[in-house]
């Protein structure tokens, strides 16, 4: 295999889904690795969101053209363009190869769930060659676009046994499904409804004994859902029924949080069970010890700390691994990493997932501070003193942009809100910058050596992908990070010299508290900020008086002076010219196919992947109108975004 660049892109290339708005493949994003002998280097992370501010971007892009300038954007400040890869994988009309998939080593799984699967078990290839892995993809379903068998022919989801190298791949089940349908159902994040599920008190009596089995999303569509047969008994629930059918309404929520609440509640027990059967059932056919084993998840249900947890605390596993972007946002280091899986044939592959921080990279904090939308706003600017800035976080919230941004979901301590965590002034102070509940909580970033002083059966967790519970005595010192059943989602971080260790060792030093507050530096419905312009913004529109940025203290002013308002426009624009969609409908939809059933047709969950029509044959496009329309008014379905 070749040296040089590779880009792996899980991207979607479509006009017709472009201009429906279809959502194919969300969390787009591209990887970039350099292969030198048998070492391979992720070099760049690129998640599109953070360069278009569309959050979870699905937008499909226009055209082969349009993407290529994307990529070629985004390669600039590299020095880079699409032409310098040896290959480029993952993306139709994009890629330069056709022999990177799983289909061959795994034809009866989906490719989706099995670079899911690789995303987290080759993230050290020292533990992958040298040690034994159990591995799950769990997630809510695959997209189809490079195998398009995966949606209506194979299982949705992968687990694997990895014995020093030899990766045996089998289906399982997930729970993701169940959180998408939430998602879906009562128009929340799941992020959200995860926070909801353990803020109430409030809990229905009645359980749900046997789901059953979710190797794929047959059972998603109509009244066979369990779980909207439950919330339909939990909607009419009433004061009266309170310590009969349920043990009363927590007065600090509303009527409806708190029935979301105890649904949440039964979905994340649930969510236990289906992860505990997969994890035996792959224990009993190994014939590993947990003890001697590495546990590794992948796939969006993965971001369910309380279940990682949960895993980690009841089978006693020798480690964890799971990247930071477990989702659909890891997909490209996943397809890179079985692509040379497969490719480097025998080759004993060296890579390792180092850290978080391969996202943008800008160094132009002059420029930025010189422009004419900034200028007026600086009150002062000096070099970052630790001692300082622990000062400055017991003030309020301060903007923290630290070098390259990290990859994933959750802000890592390089694009980051800061706060102080005694009292509850940096939550509620946070809360209301982000436009949040009240009772959201944030996170903490905690010195590694003091996690278990602190949290009950505490453990290394970099990636804030594990949720503890703070210790009697400590809770009360940490409100605003502690939930209101005492847990906390933490990440850790090792005393390495970093800026941001240097801050949390010198906030201990002057407090006894060894974390501080940490959020995602973005609004509500924003991508994080990517960029200096960005965080700037940010901290002027919101009245935040200090940003940290890369290394440097800016104190601003006159932020009521500040003329804009809303996010700050990202750079990548995928908008065409009204003369280019009207031309792409002329070409793609001669005969007039309604909207409707266009949308209807090429909706991954109704149409899309069960019957295929030509539609510039007037035929097909008749026969096309007909399915659908007997589809749309007899077959039971749930359409994304539909009302409970």
């Amino acid at each position: 295999m070749q040296d040089g660049y590779y880009l792996s892109a899980y991207l979607h290339i479509d006009p017709l889904d472009y201009l429906l708005e279809t959502i194919v493949r969300h969390d787009q994003n591209i990887a970039l690795f350099l292969k030198k002998g048998s070492r391979v280097r992720l070099v760049r992370y690129w998640e599109i969101e953070r360069w278009s501010g569309e959050k979870g971007h699905s937008r499909s892009f226009f055209s082969r053209s349009q993407a290529v300038s994307c990529v070629n954007e985004l390669l600039a400040p590299l020095s880079l363009c699409i032409d310098d890869m040896v290959e480029i994988w993952g993306t139709p009309l994009l890629q330069t190869a056709d022999d990177y998939h799983t289909m061959d080593e795994f034809p009866d799984l989906s490719y989706h769930s099995v670079s899911h699967l690789f995303s987290s078990i080759m993230m050290d290839t020292a533990k992958f060659y040298d040690e034994q892995i159990i591995g799950f993809a769990v997630d809510g379903g695959p997209d189809g676009v490079v195998d398009t068998a995966e949606r209506v022919g194979k299982p949705y989801y992968s687990g694997c046994i990895v014995r020093k190298g030899k990766v045996t791949a089998f289906p399982v089940q997930s729970p993701g499904l169940l959180w998408g349908w939430a998602m879906f159902f009562f128009k929340l994040r799941e992020g959200t409804l995860m926070a909801l599920a353990s803020a109430s008190q409030s809990e229905y009596y009645a359980s749900i004994d046997e789901v059953p089995p979710i190797y794929d999303g047959s059972w998603y569509f109509g009244k066979e859902n369990l779980f909207e047969q439950m919330y339909e008994e939990i909607n009419s629930l009433e004061e009266a029924d309170a310590g009969v059918r349920f043990n009363g309404f927590d007065p600090r929520f509303t009527v409806e949080e708190n029935k979301i609440s105890m649904l949440m509640k039964h979905i994340q027990q649930v969510s236990y069970r289906i992860m505990e059967q997969n994890v035996e059932e792959a224990l009993r056919h190994s014939g590993f010890k947990p003890e001697d084993t590495y546990l590794s998840l992948s796939g969006g249900f993965t971001l369910n700390c309380p279940t990682n947890h949960h895993l980690m605390s009841k089978y006693r596993f020798k480690g964890f691994m799971a990247p930071p972007c477990v989702g659909d946002s890891g997909l490209s280091l996943g397809m890179g990493l079985y692509a040379f899986h497969k490719k480097m044939g025998r080759e004993r592959l060296q890579f390792s997932l180092e850290h978080a921080y391969y996202g943008g990279v800008e160094d132009n904090l002059d420029c930025c501070l010189q422009d004419a939308a900034f200028a007026p706003y600086i009150l002062g600017m000096e070099a970052f003193d630790p001692v300082r800035a622990a000062g400055d976080l017991a003030s309020g919230p301060i903007v923290w942009f630290d070098g390259a941004s990290e990859i994933g979901p959750r802000a890592l301590g390089h694009r980051s809100v800061l706060g102080d965590p005694r009292g509850t002034e940096a939550k509620n102070a946070i809360n209301h910058i982000k436009r949040r509940e009240w009772w959201r909580p944030v996170a903490p970033i905690v010195l590694k050596d003091h996690v278990k002083d602190w949290f009950v059966d505490g453990y290394d967790s970099p990636f804030m992908l594990h949720t503890f519970t703070l210790k009697a005595d400590k809770a009360g010192l940490v409100p605003s990070v502690a939930h209101l059943d005492s847990t906390a989602r933490v990440q850790t971080i090792a005393r390495d010299g970093g800026s941001l260790s240097r801050l949390i060792g010198a906030f201990y030093e002057k407090t006894g508290v060894p974390m501080i507050c940490n959020s995602s530096l973005n609004d509500k419905g924003e991508p994080i900020i990517n960029r200096i312009v960005e965080a700037l913004h940010f901290a002027l529109t919101k009245g935040i008086k200090v940003a940290y940025i890369n290394g440097v203290r800016v104190e601003l002013k006159g932020h009521a002076g500040y003329p804009a308002d809303g996010p700050y426009p990202r750079p990548l624009q995928l908008e065409v010219t009204e003369e280019e969609r009207q031309q792409a409908w002329a070409g793609l939809n001669p005969h007039n196919v309604p909207l409707q059933v266009l949308q209807f047709y090429r909706d991954p969950i109704t149409m899309r992947f069960h019957e295929t029509y030509d539609l510039t044959r007037k035929e097909d496009a008749e026969r096309l109108i007909k399915s659908a329309r007997s589809k749309m008014r007899h077959q039971s379905y749930v359409m994304r975004g539909s009302s409970n």
